[in-house]
């Protein structure tokens, strides 16, 4: 396919708009023409039908100018496009959504630019690194390597390799099983790792990263597609299940091997492998000391997050793959320990197909990305983790394991927001750890509060402010900060095949959930501005920035709808979960299909929801377990 391009007509509306929105500031310089281009090149990496929306809304800022101003938004005076530009940027949801969307790729094409990164001295990309020659690489097949139909046979087949289905395959592997494991995306070894927030996005999300939930917000929730899942783009934030959330297992699901003496080995097995540690308050950086400072006078628990980094030296990008190999993700643990092992592991091969014998399952088939072959694989016992989103899609398209209906429901995902402070100090987020500090008071309140990070162009996609007012925000990136946070969410939503993206997610926030949100958006601005900050920008539409308390109780005194507020969520869970009745479960607590013999579910999707703590120790302690029991069965001659 030809790269995507702009007409003419529509380069002088993009142009018209880009140089509305980001005039000359103090230090960065006017949109011109190059930015222009480089707009359209970001259009030409999102889909053709999102791409074509978001044309035609392009099309509607254009002539709808003619109505309030008899000329066409492009001829408008640059002064009156801003003002005409507000109009849509204060718009009601989804008007304000469609061009804040629109805006995004605009401003990428600006602030997605080495020299504005230059200008305010700070790193745009990362060093290149060669990676270490490993013998086990021998036995991963790229599928763009299969040029044939390829049919092997195992004890084994595991389809994903993230938190869950690397787990299994080492566990298996070593002991001395038979193991092929299957990944939907490619194997991206650190000299990958650029740092580039919009390359690493099209290289190992799914959707580019812009998968979104549809319902009363629209949600945005990245999520991995790459060997190793989600772990190898996630922060690397560790925590066991809390003990209430166990007993919750135990009383509502039905659970009762799901106790902490009876995990307690699992979390130990898996902490040892990711290497489990509090972060470094030297990598931690100044983020995590103003975050202390302002707990601190508060007076709330507050410290460095537990984290499987344990040779992390902060270079600030773990969301885009860990250039150091200092995380450790399962590309970097698990799936090499299974390949040491002797597992097989195939890339770039998507499975649609589980193979029945007699109603058991008996492997999986799947279509080979690059090449269209077929790929089938002759298993004694089907493991499926390819996480909350792409297991019960699979399940849906073949029709299996659905007895109980729940199949692609109870979809739980921790709605999250953050705060954008401007601090006095200066701040070296590159040379920091994006999330390694937290506050704890408010954990039995499901509200878990961690510090993040953006680099300079995509802080921009957050600002809802245009012209002078989002220059100035984005020159102020240096004493920039963001602290976020995520809610053990009681809404609960729904998994279907899509259209527009492979998934059709939908997920309405309910009231008890707002309170929740609103309650940890308060929270969070308090402390911040309780370490001193200068202003603080919170998520919701129509807010002024915040400089003292009485600004955060103006703001709060008015109506807010859940539409007004900027989400985003990280961790979907509980599609396919577990317990003790066929009737209300989608498996067994061993991870076993109530409905198929032979087929175990061993990922997120498993894990009743919801947690409200980050999941990844969780569905690898799970995942430990129903390796145990896959192995009593393998070993035993049953499944």
């Amino acid at each position: 396919m030809s790269p995507f391009s702009f007409t003419e007509r529509e380069r002088t509306i993009v142009a018209a708009l880009g140089a509305a929105m980001m005039p000359a500031g103090g230090v960065f310089p006017a949109f011109s023409v190059a930015d222009l281009d480089h707009a359209e090149a970001h259009f030409d990496r999102i889909s053709r039908a999102v791409r074509e929306v978001l044309r035609a809304f392009l099309w509607t800022i254009e002539n709808s100018a003619r109505v309030r101003y008899g000329r066409p938004f492009s001829r408008l005076p640059e002064a009156t496009r801003r003002k005409w530009l507000r109009h849509f940027a204060e718009a009601r949801y989804p008007v304000r959504i469609l061009f804040r969307t629109l805006g995004i790729f605009v401003k990428l094409g600006y602030y997605d630019n080495p020299q504005r990164f230059a200008a305010l001295g700070r790193e745009y990309e990362k060093p290149p690194v060669v990676d270490e020659p490993q013998r086990w690489w021998e036995l991963v097949t790229p599928g763009s390597s299969i040029t044939e139909d390829l049919e092997l046979e195992c004890d084994a087949v595991v389809v994903g390799t993230g938190a869950g289905g690397a787990v299994v395959a080492a566990e298996l592997a070593e002991r001395g099983h038979a193991v092929v494991m299957i990944e939907q995306g490619e194997y991206h070894r650190r000299s990958a790792f650029t740092g580039r927030p919009i390359d690493m996005q099209k290289l190992m999300y799914e959707d580019r990263g812009l998968t979104v939930t549809l319902g009363n917000v629209g949600i945005v929730m990245p999520y991995g597609r790459c060997v190793g899942g989600t772990t190898t783009i996630n922060s690397g934030t560790c925590f066991r299940t809390p003990p209430r959330v166990l007993a919750e297992w135990r009383e509502r699901y039905g659970l009762s091997e799901y106790d902490e003496a009876s995990l307690e080995p699992y979390f130990q097995r898996v902490e040892s492998e990711y290497r489990v540690t509090p972060a470094d308050m030297k990598y931690v950086g100044k983020s995590g000391e103003i975050i202390a400072r302002g707990a601190e006078k508060l007076g709330f628990e507050h410290g460095p997050l537990p984290r499987n980094a344990p040779d992390c030296d902060g270079q600030g990008c773990c969301a885009l793959g860990c250039p150091a190999d200092a995380k450790r993700s399962t590309n970097v643990s698990y799936v090499p320990r299974a390949l040491q092992a002797n597992a097989f592991l195939i890339t770039g091969t998507e499975v649609d197909e589980i193979t029945l014998r007699d109603g058991q399952a008996c492997g999986v088939s799947g279509h080979v990305a690059a090449t269209g072959r077929r790929v089938r694989i002759k298993s004694r016992v089907t493991v499926l983790a390819g996480g909350a989103i792409s297991t019960p899609l699979l399940l849906l398209q073949t029709g299996l394991a659905n007895s109980s209906g729940q199949v692609g429901r109870n979809l739980s995902i921790h709605p999250s927001a953050g705060v954008f402070a401007i601090n006095k100090e200066e701040l070296e987020p590159e040379k920091s750890i994006p999330q390694g500090y937290g506050v704890f008071e408010f954990a039995d309140q499901d509200l878990l509060l961690e510090n993040a990070h953006f680099p300079l162009d995509m802080a921009g996609m957050f600002w809802s402010q245009i012209g002078p007012d989002l220059q100035q925000l984005q020159e102020n990136y240096n004493h920039l900060s963001v602290f976020g946070f995520i809610i053990r969410d009681t809404s609960r939503g729904r998994v279907r095949p899509g259209h527009l993206q492979r998934a059709l997610i939908t997920y309405d926030v309910n009231p008890t959930d707002l309170r929740g949100l609103l309650h940890g958006i308060s929270t969070a601005t308090r402390i911040m501005l309780a370490s001193g900050a200068r202003a603080v920008h919170g998520p919701v539409h129509g807010w002024r920035l915040m400089r003292s308390e009485r600004d955060l109780a103006a703001n709060l005194r008015r109506p807010i709808r859940v539409d007004d507020l900027d989400l985003s969520a990280y961790h979907p869970l509980g599609t396919c979960h577990m317990g003790g009745d066929a009737r209300s479960s989608v498996c067994r607590p061993d991870g076993r299909a109530w409905d198929v013999p032979g087929l175990y579910i061993a990922d997120g999707s498993v894990v009743p929801p919801a947690l409200g703590v980050n999941p990844m120790i969780t569905i690898s302690a799970v995942a430990a377990r129903i390796a145990d029991c896959i192995h009593d069965g393998l070993h035993g001659g049953g499944s």
